[in-house]
């Protein structure tokens, strides 16, 4: 069945690696071996994915390994606990962006610790709602909460100057958004953020896609094209101000509805990234994906201020290595991701319409000077545009 089984002690763990039909796996095992549970991570073509058992095959390599494990290696860990455990949220499900960042974090600041400290994921809102882990974040009930750099606007005091970073065709491309966060003004915003919360800015984790939407039957290059579409549209306000001026109905649904409102005609379409509109399967539904690209993010992590201070000094720059090898991480798998879901698109018949930005661009452009000094601090949409 398998080549070769070979095992090492890694990041505290018990790592056996064997080759599979000419694929390679790696067995993280702990103590949790000892009640038959494993899981694996299949490396091929560089992309990394979450496998679960399912075929008699693997199970039974699966309990091959795991059978190893509890006699020469398991047992022996039971006094093996990190010195420092951490808890970290998100709101995404496994598998997401967010997921994969946070779990790159864990991993590199085991790594970087050697054991010491560890981090335990709590994805897809086990600790409760994005509000919930804000409040749990300051409260230093949650160690860390990973969240897009602009929802950030949530905790900051009058005037939410965050909400500019989700204004339409603000950056032009991904690096202009890099340059933003290394900017003063950035520091400054974030610094706002900071002293009103009792919160501390850790690190930026890694880039998201760029936005676009979907749609079930309508294909469109221009804004009339979506003339009365009802598209579910995150309830932003400049979002939906940008929707309507190009002329869509923006309809709110809730996220766990999204695919049944999709398939059952209560919605024409939706507003996502092409990552998301992969994860959740909207492509089993809808026919069409356009990349109008109107907002760059990217995803922050933070903590409270107390909890930050309470970190030795060695722990503290753990983190922050840890955060910047998640960042080159995920910017590196963002590409191949983006490259298999292209792939999945076109083998579910889901056309991806290349199109011409200028007109989008043109109306945005005014919706946004409209809002500018209502949503955020006048002058500030010109301010960040500016830099580079």
């Amino acid at each position: 069945m398998y080549e070769s089984i070979n095992h090492k002690m890694k990041d505290r763990l018990v790592v056996f690696t064997t080759k599979w039909h000419g694929s390679i796996y790696s067995f993280y095992f702990t103590q949790e071996a000892v009640n038959w549970r494993a899981s694996w991570i299949t490396h091929r073509n560089y992309h990394t994915r979450r496998c679960y058992m399912k075929d008699r095959e693997y199970c039974e390599m699966v309990k091959t390994v795991t059978f190893i494990t509890l006699i020469f290696v398991a047992l022996p860990m039971a006094g093996l606990a990190a010195e420092l455990s951490l808890k970290l949220g998100h709101v995404t499900p496994s598998g997401s962006l967010y997921d994969v960042a946070a779990t790159k974090f864990s991993e590199r600041l085991a790594a970087n610790t050697r054991g010491k400290a560890e981090i335990i994921v709590y994805g897809n809102a086990q600790l409760g709602s994005p509000p919930e882990h804000w409040v749990q974040v300051k409260a230093g009930v949650m160690d860390f909460y990973v969240e897009d750099i602009g929802v950030a606007s949530v905790v900051e005091p009058e005037p939410k100057n965050f909400d500019v970073v989700k204004a339409p065709y603000l950056f032009e491309s991904q690096e202009r958004f890099h340059a933003f966060l290394q900017s003063d003004l950035f520091k400054s915003m974030i610094g706002k953020v900071e002293r009103a919360n009792n919160l501390k800015y850790v690190s930026y984790l890694g880039d998201r896609p760029a936005r676009g939407f979907s749609t079930t039957k309508k294909r469109a290059t221009i804004p009339d094209d979506i003339k009365g579409l009802k598209l579910r549209v995150p309830p932003e306000p400049i979002f939906v101000a940008m929707y309507k001026a190009w002329g869509a109905n923006p309809t709110p649904v809730a996220p766990k509805e999204v695919y049944t409102s999709l398939k059952s005609g209560l919605v024409d379409g939706v507003d996502l990234n092409m990552l998301d509109l992969w994860l959740a399967k909207y492509h089993e539904i809808q026919k069409f994906f356009m990349p109008i690209e109107y907002m760059m993010s990217g995803m922050g992590c933070w903590t409270s201020a107390k909890k930050w201070e309470s970190f030795s000094e060695d722990v503290r720059a753990a983190l922050l290595k840890s955060a910047q090898e998640t960042e080159i991480y995920v910017n590196a798998s963002l590409v191949k991701e983006m490259g298999e879901a292209e792939k999945a698109f076109k083998q579910a018949g889901l056309e991806i319409v290349h199109l011409d930005l200028k007109p989008w661009k043109e109306i945005a452009e005014k919706e946004v000077q409209k809002n500018d000094g209502k949503l955020w601090e006048k002058g500030l949409y010109d301010k960040v545009k500016a830099i580079k």
